[in-house]
């Protein structure tokens, strides 16, 4: 049966590619975090700015405690 992998993605070790998908959901985020935050500031909104930051401060939570990777 013939591989149909590119040459480059052979040497990635397993593990990787969820790591970068991890990345990418943290940093959006963080950043849907912060404008919350200045959406609640401009707004007056108590509970929104608590959202917001609530949200950015999950998003180095979630990676670094809950699931563990070793680095």
């Amino acid at each position: 049966m013939a591989n149909h992998q590119d040459d480059e993605l052979q040497d990635v070790p397993p593990g990787k590619a969820g790591s970068a998908a991890l990345y990418v959901v943290c940093l959006v985020v963080f950043l849907a975090g912060f404008y919350a935050m200045a959406l609640g500031f401009e707004t007056g909104s108590p509970w929104l700015f608590t959202g917001g930051l609530l949200a950015s401060s999950a998003s180095f939570f979630v990676p670094l405690q809950m699931l563990a990777r070793p680095s």
